[in-house]
């Protein structure tokens, strides 16, 4: 058998990545949308798009990595977001040489948030851990006395854009274009909470999927504003990772996340790792 040769994907390579895991590893996404999932400009340079396994000019294996630069309590940390580990059947064996590629680069905390348990098994033996798995999902209730004077709750891109404090909109400005992402600003003015979510179901009933609060503080403080505003949306309840939140809620149901995230960071704490820049926003996951 020929030698797999193990090399960056640079952005050339794009078109025929994309093609490559649309046919090999999700048909559901066309290859342009996966083209595009790894040009989002969240990082100011990367040093490629993931690495590729190749055989001769063949492509047989192709691993995804995302680049994020984020701010962490004021301090600016660089992030890589493995995802989408395809390799044809004939070359598996030789398929742990693209994630140590990734994995080896300096300078990097490394999250992969949607490994299925075979993945998962070999990252948590490469140093990674699984983050706290609890999950939060509480009733989103109408408060009409909660929204006056100078309480705000908004869902428009717009308003949410003139709304914000100079400190929450790169996260808003990098992802308002992602059509599948909705937004909802809420509080006053000098106390602000930028929530992301995904629109779901819970249990048959209509849910906000929120994958991302810039405050737990402030979120806690104004939370009521945010149910008011997603109720008159039609979300019944919404469902929240508990590393996101500053606090448990009363009248709320406990679950359990049964996919696996990892993370390795010798610095960040579970709270401190975010969905925002990874493959869980660049894709429709």
């Amino acid at each position: 058998m020929s030698r797999v040769a193990v090399t960056p994907i640079q952005e050339s390579d794009l078109p025929e990545i994309g093609s490559f895991l649309s046919r090999n590893l999700n048909a559901r996404i066309p290859a342009n949308t996966w083209i595009r999932s790894l040009q989002h400009p969240w990082c100011g340079s990367r040093p490629n798009f993931g690495v590729q396994a190749r055989v001769g000019n063949e492509l047989v294996g192709v691993f995804c990595a995302i680049y994020s630069d984020q701010l962490v309590d004021g301090r600016i940390e660089k992030f890589c977001n493995p995802h989408s580990w395809c390799m044809q059947d004939a070359f598996r064996g030789e398929s742990v040489s693209l994630p140590l590629h990734l994995i080896r680069q300096q300078g990097y905390h490394f999250t992969m948030l949607t490994p299925n348990p075979r993945v998962a098994e070999i990252f948590l033996r490469l140093g990674f851990r699984n983050m706290d798995d609890a999950i939060v999902v509480f009733p989103n209730l109408p408060a009409p006395g909660a929204v006056t004077g100078k309480r705000f709750a908004c869902t428009e891109r717009d308003e949410i854009a003139h709304r914000l404090p100079e400190s929450l909109r790169r996260d808003f400005d990098l992802h308002r274009q992602i059509p599948w992402l909705s937004f909802a600003a809420f509080g006053e003015d000098g106390d602000v909470c930028l929530v992301v979510y995904k629109r779901d179901r819970w249990k048959r009933l209509p849910c906000a999927r929120i994958i991302h609060i810039s405050d737990p503080n402030a979120f806690e403080r104004h939370r009521r504003l945010l149910g008011h505003r997603l109720i008159g949306k039609g979300l019944a309840v919404s469902r929240v990772e508990r590393r996101f939140l500053a606090r448990d809620f009363r009248f709320a149901v406990r679950e359990r996340r049964t996919q696996a995230k990892l993370v390795k960071s010798p610095t960040l704490a579970d709270g401190q790792i975010r969905d925002l820049y990874t493959e869980l926003v660049a894709l429709d996951l």
